[in-house]
């Protein structure tokens, strides 16, 4: 009879699995209790590149990190017969290199050829180095994305689709003033003024119903609510995304309060501009009042004198219908004339922001020595234009351009009224850079080596009855259109004046 215990397995070698060992891809290998290698398959073999010889013994403990080895074998933390373990380890393969493998440990108990009891431990690795390299690569970038969300210098929230708050990074504190843990579980509503509780609620519930957004996601302005209650302008953009079935949606909030204090100041700025232009202009006209005057009679004379010859020629006994007809034309183009200088005149005095349009600058130029032409006379100052042809359109405000050269043409008028054959001339060109640059040059007094910088500071005069804005506000019109003004004094008598004026190639077309 059997000595075995009734019920007992029967004592087989565990080498007799040797051939079922050998048909399986993972690399095993059978080590007795003492650490010594009893058995190790062909796979073993041939990715560590030892042979069978080379492995038994202590030789398969070479294959292994030396770092790794206590894991895959420790005689002092064994495991109970009939169990199992695993861990990871690095393997060494015949090219020198390591990959990582999943390690399954097994311990059984067996009766040697004497009937001794013996332990041996089958191990089996399997290859999981790329599974563990996406893994690693995996938990890299997301500890890169962690930490750009957690040094974000805006909010970002995450809340589920019952609106509760599932993630919120450190800037809530500086932004809300509330600590990233103190807005875990509460509701997104926390963080809004109750005004816009409501409709949130109302209108997240229409999304997820429907999937029809409320708002737009990418960016909104709305208001939110500080710890201490104190409501702010807020720059939102929301994202979703599909997290283990769930919908988890994402807010991305800026603090836009020094934004909109900005936006606000410059507004300001730009308002006290544009009253400081308007009043400029008043004084200018103001200087021309005579000049104007003159120029708007001579159409109105003209119109009266061409309709009272009008009338001659319709109460004769016999009316000559084709010179009344031809004086009637001529009175039409005298009113319209004066009707032009008014509307000019207007557009000059109207007071509104600045708006940008294409302006053919050669075509301004030339309406603007039209306009000032009799006060030039006044003068006996000559003024003419040498202005290139081709010039494309400039994006820019009609009505500053328009008050820059009107300003620079009186100047130079003035400088020049006193000199015999004073002349003026007006230039337009395009340099290097693609800007336009246009130039005033007179023979007039000219500048002393102090004034070129001076002259265009405010209240900087050197006319008798001169307010010393005229300049300065034209520097800030042609820098706020991103050119530059300056003076420079000629090598004659005389000053030029000159300013650029960028050109937009995608909107400018030639004149």
């Amino acid at each position: 009879m059997s000595s075995e215990p009734q019920g007992a397995r029967p004592n087989r070698d565990p080498l007799d699995l040797r051939a079922l060992i050998e048909t399986i891809p993972a690399l095993v290998i059978c080590v007795l209790a003492n650490g010594a290698a009893e058995f190790a398959n062909r796979a073993w073999q041939e990715y560590t590149g030892r042979s069978l010889d080379e492995l038994s013994g202590w030789g398969w403990k070479l294959s292994i990190h030396p770092d790794d080895v206590g894991r895959v074998f420790d005689p002092s933390s064994a495991i109970l017969p009939g169990t199992s373990s695993e861990t990871e380890a690095r393997l060494r393969c015949a090219d020198g290199g390591y990959r990582w493998f999943s390690v399954r440990k097994a311990l059984s108990a067996w009766r040697n050829e004497t009937g001794a009891p013996s332990l041996r431990t089958l191990i089996a690795c399997e290859d999981i180095d790329d599974r563990k390299q996406s893994q690693d690569e995996l938990r890299a970038s997301e500890e890169k994305y962690r930490l750009v969300v957690e040094t974000a210098t805006d909010a970002v929230i995450c809340v589920d689709e019952g609106g509760v708050i599932q993630f919120a990074n450190s800037a809530t504190l500086r932004v809300f003033g509330r600590r990233p843990e103190q807005l875990l579980g509460q509701s997104l509503t926390i963080l809004m003024p109750q005004s816009l509780k409501s409709p949130h609620e109302s209108g997240f519930a229409h999304y997820l119903a429907t999937g029809e957004k409320h708002l737009n996601w990418k960016s909104v302005e709305m208001r939110g609510l500080r710890s201490n209650g104190e409501e702010f302008p807020a720059e939102i953009s929301i994202g979703e995304a599909n997290q283990k079935g769930q919908r988890i949606f994402t807010g991305f909030i800026r603090d836009i309060s020094d934004k909109k204090k900005a936006e606000e100041e410059r507004e300001r700025l730009r308002r006290a501009q544009a009253d400081l232009a308007h009043f400029s202009r008043i004084s200018t006209m103001g200087q021309l009042t005579a000049s104007l005057a003159h120029e708007i009679k001579q159409p109105i004379a003209a119109a009266v004198t061409n309709a009272r010859a009008c009338m001659r020629w319709l109460a004769r006994e016999e009316p000559d219908l084709e010179e009344a007809r031809e004086t009637i034309s001529r009175l039409i183009r005298d009113v319209t004339r004066a009707s032009e200088i008014i509307n000019r005149i207007g557009t000059f005095f109207r007071r509104g922001d600045l708006r940008r349009e294409p302006v053919d600058v050669n075509a301004l130029i030339l309406e603007m020595m039209e306009l000032l032409d009799s006060e030039a006379a006044r003068y006996s100052v000559s003024v003419r234009g040498e202005l290139a042809s081709g010039l494309p359109e400039v994006m820019a405000d009609r009505v500053g351009l328009q008050q820059v050269l009107m300003n620079l043409i009186l100047n130079g008028i003035e400088a020049t009224q006193s000199m015999e054959g004073g002349e003026l001339i007006v230039r337009s060109s395009r340099n290097q850079e693609g800007c336009l640059v246009i130039s005033v040059t007179d023979t007039g007094v000219g500048l002393q080596p102090d004034q070129a910088h001076r002259i265009f500071d405010a209240f900087y005069t050197t006319k008798r009855e001169g307010t010393g804005m005229g300049l300065a506000v034209s520097r800030s019109i042609i820098e706020s259109h991103g050119g530059h003004l300056c003076a420079v004094a000629n090598s004659g008598p005389g000053a030029t004046f000159q300013f650029t004026l960028p050109v937009d190639t995608a909107g400018g077309s030639a004149a």
